[in-house]
């Protein structure tokens, strides 16, 4: 047995016994999350209230979240909805059961969180409407399928979700995004434990599910956090439009019907004095306020110049945008285009 892999097993089964002490821990007392419910009691949980601060402390959320809605997903006790709480959010906390642990600390904080007991896949923009935060933090290696679940997060994200993950970045040394899969109780002796994906994996599939970036905010030996957002953070303002969209259709279609989501929800752009150079990476598209990364950006025959010509850019639609009209613009290059307005209908589930 070579060294790597001898290392590679001793660290998967240091995850392990770290991943049945917890459960151990939680099966003893009954609560996951540690939470101060004042008068000096603090819940016995498995994560303990220091680890809990530091990991919301690492988000770099505002101190005050007056007028924001957060929404917590697979909130178990709850201490990240009710830190979100503290610092003014209205807060939606949803898990697919409904733990008693959460509804006593509920009580003793007198908090006005909402709870719905619904699974991430039942997750819409029309049962719940948008957030400014999510939190989705130690689900996804719970879940069957995780791109779906991914997609309904970003549906209801109106700005920044913040996700974390058991991750085999120590476990599986490559530099290619993989994920592993667990049919049994490979991972820490648990049924429901379906999935590891390293963090690459994970950044990339949150940008596939429709978030426009992410940023990987905290890493430890199985576990990394990222920040993923809806909204593209290098928009300049004041300029005026040098950039022409003269039409948009269908990209699949080449039909001037635009469903907003489904198999067909997909833009084709059309505009002149685009930068000839171009590109996925430094050219931004717009949609109704909401970051859409373009998946294919090519020149074709029509005005053209020194610096710019005519371009076709191929973006999905956002995830989470309504029916009716929704503007669209582009910047690339230190380039804004004119706002041109469209109209979106009703499409398919997928």
């Amino acid at each position: 047995m070579s060294d790597q892999v001898k290392e590679s097993l001793d660290l998967r089964e240091s995850v392990n016994l770290a991943d049945r002490a917890k459960r151990e821990e939680l099966l003893t007392h009954g609560w996951w999350h540690s939470i101060d419910l004042g008068g000096g009691r603090i819940t016995p949980g498995a994560r303990k209230i220091d680890e809990l601060r530091d990991i919301y402390a690492c988000f770099e959320l505002p101190i005050d979240l007056t007028g924001k809605r957060a929404l917590d997903i697979g909130c178990r006790d709850g201490f990240f909805s009710f830190e979100a709480e503290r610092h003014g959010a209205e807060v939606v906390a949803v898990d697919c059961w409904r733990p008693e642990t959460f509804f006593e600390a509920h009580s003793a904080l007198n908090s006005r969180v909402e709870f719905r007991e619904m699974s991430v896949y039942e997750i819409t923009r029309e049962k719940l409407g948008g957030f400014d935060i999510v939190f989705f933090l130690g689900v996804i290696y719970h879940l069957q399928h995780p791109l779906l679940a991914l997609q309904r997060v970003c549906e209801v994200t109106s700005d920044i979700a913040l996700i974390e993950s058991h991750v085999i970045d120590n476990i599986l040394d490559t530099s290619r995004p993989v994920m592993e899969y667990y049919e049994n109780e490979e991972l820490g002796g648990q049924y429901d434990n379906w999935w590891g994906p390293n963090t690459d994996c994970l950044v990339g599939m949150s940008r596939t599910a429709g978030f426009v970036s992410a940023d990987v905010i905290r890493r430890e030996p199985a576990r990394s956090v990222i920040k993923a957002y809806r909204k593209f953070a290098d928009l300049p303002t004041g300029l005026e439009p040098s950039i022409q969209i003269f039409d948009v259709v269908n990209a699949c279609t080449y039909e001037r019907r635009l469903p907003r989501r489904g198999r067909h929800a997909f833009l084709q752009i059309w505009a002149d004095g685009v930068p000839k150079h171009a590109n996925r990476e430094n050219t931004r598209v717009v949609v109704e306020g909401f970051g859409a990364a373009p998946i294919y950006v090519g020149q074709v025959e029509g005005i053209e110049t020194e610096s710019a010509c005519r371009m076709v850019i191929n973006v999905p639609v956002p995830p989470g945008l309504g029916t009716g009209p929704a503007t669209v613009w582009i910047y690339c290059r230190d380039r804004v285009s004119n706002q041109f307005q469209i109209d979106l209908c009703e499409g398919g589930e997928w």
